[in-house]
């Protein structure tokens, strides 16, 4: 009779959570479903939710827009579109651009306010979703935490960078930040705490995870962070080149033209499906780490009124400490990759960043002192393929996962928890996804097996230690979640304490078969790349923003340099150009409008291994779009090739004048309106400009230059021998017009 009563009571409970759930969020009413876990506990699932607007149209490329309400009550039982991309596993098109929808799985809604665990999918930024195919949320909301699951732009869609204030770059993190500001708005509809959030991610979502700790557009909207296999340090992660891959896409559909708006409007009128398959014939997915992604993320340039996810190398913003109020989990898994060899080359090992070049002295000792430390001196055969495989794992992932927890230690002020996840069981999920060559070592993904339940493992029978394992992993994720603390007090599956990093100590925790707590992983190999970032890193080499490629146009390509009408010229005394960062007081008049000219100019003329400028050196500043070059002064700029030469086919015979004979006013009377031109250079790429005065100037195309002196001495114009007379040109013509123009006048190029 008792146990009669106890299974009515049971069916009473179950029938109740069995109805399907409603809940009301900003945009209007969800409808969800009940689910049962493998274990049996029924948690509330609520799939498909938009948290953002179809980026259909005119959308496309651009960032995300606030979601639309909707009347009645919409269902949310299944999972919305993925985004456009070919599929890894079926090698062909998948998804839809339609695709910003999140998924929530809760073990309640009556309000109790769980920690929160948004999860950001991996796939390169190329694939991948945030599906229950692969990261189903059964066995996380089991230790009462409500998970998060989302799709966003991948690949062309999500991270096309025209430089432009229409399409900056990085959309496809830009969904991400609007997720989290719909969850934040959103989850306590669900039971969630909304100060309570903790966002984690594998892979490029690991990646993604570390820029949105450092970026201004997450304030207020993370509360943790776990890093796993993957960081924005990694070089796979940042588009090199955002100017010219945008141009060798269109260029491969057919579109001849290198004018932005241009470029723009043949991509918007390209179907999804093509853009998608001329970016995979770009840059291969399984070519990686050989071949990079073409579209990840970029170093934005900034646009009044534009929202930037990052605007400076994500180093900088790890090394200043404004991500020091994150606590952090980071780590990697103890074999990430196991490819194909591609080389036996060792010098292809040597980080990009380093700016070492190839067979070089340098070049070919650091080779040689990898061979040493990986392979004991050879590297041929397939005995030493697991060597090799490590050398593989620590140059994409695991060396800058160090880098990372390294830099992080000198400015946090918030807990640093590392860890290297070494098991090998049925659950993990290289054995479905990967070639691991018969190694019995973990590998990417692996840790991912124990978090999530994935359609991948539905036949697969766990052992009694896999589960074990599984459980660790569960209940280390979701007590950093709830309270920042991994292991808060020991018991029967924690008994180890696991502490955070130090200055001192570089602990972390190693996820094997047991738990045990440990100090400098890899030491003796993380020492060595240390020495070599130590030697030959100077972050002075680098691009300080996205701004060195500003035109569409191929540098291997003849180009048309344009003329004005109007100079500014730089005056500076070597005490006045120091490390300080300060700028002459002359120049600041005359850019006040245009501010980041002075902080890229100031960028490329401190940095330049922290010697000053010689007296009176002269400076010809030509700006478009806040941009500036500095021409004709190669002592000034030597380590920024690609962006300042000595253009002394463009600009001669510049006459050095005392800064006290400056006219100021007249100056300053000239500089208002925008003028374009274009500079080549046979070794750079081309570059734009604008320079503002006060009354319109026509383009004057002649690459012979001279000086025209005011009274004063001071250069008053610059004007190009055999210029047609300005009445001549046709008004608001093209450049390629103009050049067609120009030459039936008899002109050459």
């Amino acid at each position: 009779m008792i146990t009669a009563v106890n299974d009515f009571l049971e069916d009473l409970r179950g029938g109740r959570m069995a109805e399907a759930p409603v809940v009301t969020v900003e945009q209007g009413q969800l409808q969800g479903r009940v689910v049962n876990s493998p274990s049996g506990k029924a948690f509330y699932s609520f799939q498909g939710i938009p948290y953002a607007k179809p980026p259909l149209g005119s959308l496309r490329f651009k960032a995300p827009q606030p979601p639309e309400p909707w009347d009645g009550i919409r269902d949310a039982s299944a999972e919305g579109s993925v985004s456009a991309q070919i599929d890894f596993f079926k090698k062909e098109y998948v998804g839809d651009e339609n695709c910003l929808f999140l998924n929530v799985y809760t073990p309640n809604l009556d309000g109790e306010f769980l920690p929160v665990m948004v999860f950001i999918h991996g796939g390169g930024f190329v694939f991948g979703s945030g599906n229950s195919s692969l990261y189903g949320g059964d066995y996380l909301v089991e230790k009462d935490v409500v998970v998060v699951t989302l799709n966003y732009r991948c690949g062309v869609l999500g991270f096309l960078s025209l430089n432009t204030p229409e399409v900056p770059g990085n959309a496809g993190l830009k969904d991400q930040v609007q997720a989290l500001r719909w969850i934040k708005e959103n989850i306590h509809n669900f039971g969630g705490n909304s100060g309570n959030i903790t966002i984690f991610g594998e892979s490029a979502g690991g990646a993604a995870v570390s820029l949105l700790t450092a970026s201004p557009l997450t304030k207020g909207l993370v509360n943790k962070a776990i890093i796993q296999s993957g960081t924005a340090l990694s070089n796979w992660t940042v588009q090199k080149t955002p100017i010219e891959n945008a141009r060798n896409l269109a260029k491969s559909l057919g579109c001849e033209s290198d004018d932005p708006e241009e470029v723009l409007d043949f991509l918007n009128a390209t179907s999804a499906r093509e853009l998608v398959e001329a970016h995979e014939k770009l840059t291969p997915i399984e070519l990686f780490p050989d071949v990079t992604n073409a579209f990840g993320v970029v170093v934005e340039k900034e646009f009044p009124g534009v929202e930037a996810v990052i605007t400076e190398p994500f180093i900088d913003l790890l090394t200043s400490g404004r991500i020091a109020e994150t606590p952090i989990m980071i780590g990697s898994t103890s074999l990430e990759f196991a490819f194909e060899r591609r080389t036996d080359d060792l010098q292809a090992f040597i980080p990009e960043e380093l700016n070492i070049e190839r067979n070089s002295e340098q070049a070919l000792e650091i080779a040689d002192q990898i061979k040493n430390l990986y392979f004991k001196g050879s590297h041929t055969g397939v005995e030493s393929l697991p060597e090799y495989f490590e050398l593989l794992s620590d140059k994409t992932i695991n060396v800058d996962t160090h880098r990372h927890v390294q830099y992080l230690i000198n400015v946090s002020k918030k807990p640093i928890y590392y860890y290297k996840f070494d098991y090998v069981g049925e659950l993990n999920i290289s054995k479905k996804v990967l070639n691991t060559f018969g190694l019995k070592r973990a590998m990417h993904m692996d840790e991912l097996g124990y978090l999530f339940r994935n359609d991948l493992q539905k036949d697969v029978e766990p052992t009694t230690l896999d589960i074990k394992m599984r459980e660790r992993m569960l209940r280390l994720w979701t007590n950093f979640a709830k309270g920042g603390n991994p292991t808060p007090d020991e018991n029967h599956y924690l008994n180890v304490t696991w502490l955070p990093v130090t200055k001192d100590n570089l602990y972390y925790l190693n996820l094997g078969q047991e738990l045990s707590l440990g100090t400098n992983p890899d030491k003796e190999k993380m020492e060595f790349w240390d020495s070599l970032y130590s030697k030959y890193y100077r972050i002075w080499d680098h691009p300080r923003s996205n701004n060195d490629e500003i035109t569409l146009k191929s540098s291997s390509e003849p180009k048309i340099i344009e003329s004005y009408s109007e100079t500014v010229t730089v005056y500076s005394e070597s005490s006045e150009f120091t490390e300080s960062h300060t700028y002459v007081s002359e120049t600041t008049e005359i850019v006040k409008e245009n501010n980041e000219i002075v902080s890229e100019t100031h960028e490329f003329i401190t940095e330049n291994n922290g010697e000053p400028v010689e007296s009176n050196e002269v400076i010809t500043e030509v700006i478009e779009n806040n941009e500036a070059v500095v021409e004709n002064n190669d002592t000034v700029v030597e380590n920024n090739e690609p962006v300042i030469e000595n253009n002394d086919h463009v600009v001669e015979n510049v006459e050095v004048v005392d800064k006290n004979e400056i006219d100021h006013a007249k100056v300053e009377e000239k500089i208002q309106e925008p003028v374009k031109i274009e500079e080549s250079h046979p070794s750079q790429p081309p570059v734009t400009a604008v320079l503002n005065g006060d009354r319109k100037v026509q383009p004057r195309p002649s690459n012979e230059i001279k000086m025209v002196s005011r009274s004063n001495g001071a250069p008053k114009d610059v004007i190009r021998a055999n210029d047609p007379p300005e009445d001549d040109l046709p008004k608001n013509i093209g450049v390629n017009k103009f050049v067609n123009f120009f030459e039936s006048l008899g002109g050459k190029k």
